[in-house]
């Protein structure tokens, strides 16, 4: 991964082989990418072992020919991080044995970020994200442009009522039933399993 730099946002995409033996790769870039975009030292070691966490439960639900995805979006306020597999199962919270190595992924992700979920992807799979609080650490000389702005248009009047549902739970939903709609982990022609970057102000 590689990225420039922004105040406001900034957001990579890269691509791996969908195999535990690239996990390594995958933590290697993820603490490359977020350490050069400035974000606090503790928090690129809580994302290290998140990222390795999704991507190991990722290569382990795909097939070996398969590719993941993976999406990182850091701002003043959280990482998120974010691992697409083609495989349309949902993750699943198991309770391991206690002389067991594996099936703690999930726990270990719920256990260091502030939430963690899931959706499907439109066109296949599936996305596991995970929200880690903290982020970017101010630049002191960084100017931030204001966003420019349009005159609202009015619009015709509702023939109904209209009932507002704010709970968390509903928005989190349609926050990733929105997500899912973004074909962000196909790679682009002739790209294959090339990193793809985006930086957004």
């Amino acid at each position: 991964m590689t990225g420039g730099a922004s105040s406001a946002i900034r957001v990579a995409v890269a691509h791996f082989p969908s195999t535990t033996a690239a996990v390594p790769k995958v933590r290697r870039s993820t603490v490359h990418m977020l350490t050069t975009w400035s974000v606090d030292p503790d928090a690129v070691s809580v994302a290290e072992v998140v990222v390795c966490e999704l991507a190991s439960n990722a290569a382990k639900a795909s097939h070996p020919d398969d590719v993941m995805a993976i999406r990182l979006t850091a701002t003043s306020g959280s990482i998120l991080i974010e691992v697409w597999d083609s495989n349309d199962v949902g993750p699943r919270i198991t309770d391991p044995d206690t002389d067991r190595e594996d099936g703690r992924g999930l726990l270990i992700v719920g256990a260091l970020s502030s939430r963690w979920s899931w959706y499907r992807a439109k066109t296949q799979g599936k996305v596991v994200w995970a929200e880690i609080s903290s982020g970017l650490v101010p630049e002191p000389t960084a100017m931030v442009t204001a966003m420019p702005t349009r005159t609202p248009i009015v619009g015709p009047e509702p023939t109904e009522p209209i009932a507002y549902r704010t709970d968390p739970e509903t928005l989190r939903r349609v926050a990733d039933a929105l997500r899912g709609l973004d074909p962000w982990h196909r790679p682009r022609p002739p790209e294959s399993v090339a990193h793809r970057i985006s930086v957004r102000t």
